[in-house]
């Protein structure tokens, strides 16, 4: 199982090695500037995560095929608080080999439910729907750096979803 996979040689399960996650990070142009604005994104992520929690919920319960994940409220509730701390260490500041082991493991658990990655992928559709105009309204006050805490966020967001893909396809 994924939660038992051991770390060789700086490989997690054989799948991503630290160099080819730094090389990842590197292709879609997320850098130290990224880093920065997110770790500064990151306490008005704190504030709105509860809210952001109940709006993404409401949407996604409109499905049946979601509805069956969480047919005991004790599951959902469970689930909603792990999707906080996922939510809010995506503005952590800190994407490391530990980060990227982190996101293998999400995707590998989402692949062991049956979650498959077309509501995964579409989930972030609905988080950038919700959390975009947040950061807009964040740094209202300064429009180039809404600009560049959004680019941060969906370099992010897309190097996630391709771990999680990664996960789903090679475990």
């Amino acid at each position: 199982m994924a939660n038992e996979a051991i770390k060789e040689n700086g490989n997690w399960g054989g799948i991503v090695t630290a160099a080819e996650w730094e090389r990842r990070k590197l292709f879609v142009g997320f850098s130290e500037s990224d880093e920065a604005i997110l770790r500064e994104l990151h306490i008005i992520a704190r504030t709105y995560a509860d809210q952001v929690m109940e709006e993404l919920y409401a949407h996604w319960l409109k499905f049946e095929e979601l509805k069956t994940f969480f047919t005991d409220a004790s599951v959902l509730e469970r689930v909603k608080k792990l999707q906080k701390q996922y939510f809010v260490r995506l503005t952590s500041g800190n994407y490391d080999v530990e980060y990227m082991q982190d996101r293998l493991r999400i995707g590998t658990i989402h692949r062991r439910i049956g979650l498959t990655p077309r509501w995964y992928m579409g989930a972030y559709a609905t988080y950038m729907q919700i959390v975009f105009p947040r950061i807009l309204a964040a740094f209202e006050y300064d429009r180039n750096k809404a600009k560049l805490a959004i680019n941060a966020l969906v370099k992010i967001i897309s190097l996630d979803q391709e771990l999680a893909l990664v996960a789903y396809f090679n475990v």
